[in-house]
């Protein structure tokens, strides 16, 4: 039996490697996180989303609903992988990876060929389609193709 004690320095919200050290991510993705979504909110006071009185509770709700966003998205991007508890080490040489980049090919492929049919009927019937709509539409035929190929690929195994 053995009396020594190992400690995991591994903690649940993970650290970030900055000059000769370690600092807690969330310690920096907080601020600039906030500070983001203080832009966003200065970006909708600057381009006049609302006007007149209800200008400023209209940027502030747009930096609170954002804020929590950018800091999960700076955090995500900021975090040492190897000091999360729980983490995978090499997440890329699991089975759910194969099978995602397989959906995302699959995906690809799929919104090619929907996107060129769909093409070729505007050109053909003269219909016009916003720009923005259209835009949207490959967006959702990719994701939910994805989708659809993953879940198969997990199905088979």
């Amino acid at each position: 039996m053995s009396s020594e004690t190992r400690t995991d320095s591994r903690t649940r919200w993970g650290r970030i490697r900055f000059a000769e050290g370690r600092l807690p991510a969330m310690a920096v993705a907080i601020p600039v996180g906030l500070l983001l979504a203080v832009g966003v909110g200065a970006i909708t006071l600057w381009t006049g989303v609302a006007d007149g009185e209800h200008a400023l509770p209209v940027a502030g709700v747009f930096a609170l609903v954002m804020s929590w966003g950018f800091v999960g998205l700076v955090w995500a991007i900021i975090v040492d992988r190897s000091s999360l508890r729980g983490a995978i080490d090499k997440p890329d040489e699991s089975i759910e990876s194969t099978w995602l980049d397989a959906a995302m090919a699959g995906a690809f492929r799929d919104t090619i060929m929907l996107t060129g049919l769909v093409l070729a009927i505007l050109s053909i019937t003269g219909y016009e389609l916003d720009v923005l709509w259209a835009l949207i539409g490959v967006i959702v035929v990719g994701f939910f193709s994805t989708f659809v190929r993953y879940l198969m690929a997990k199905k088979r195994g």
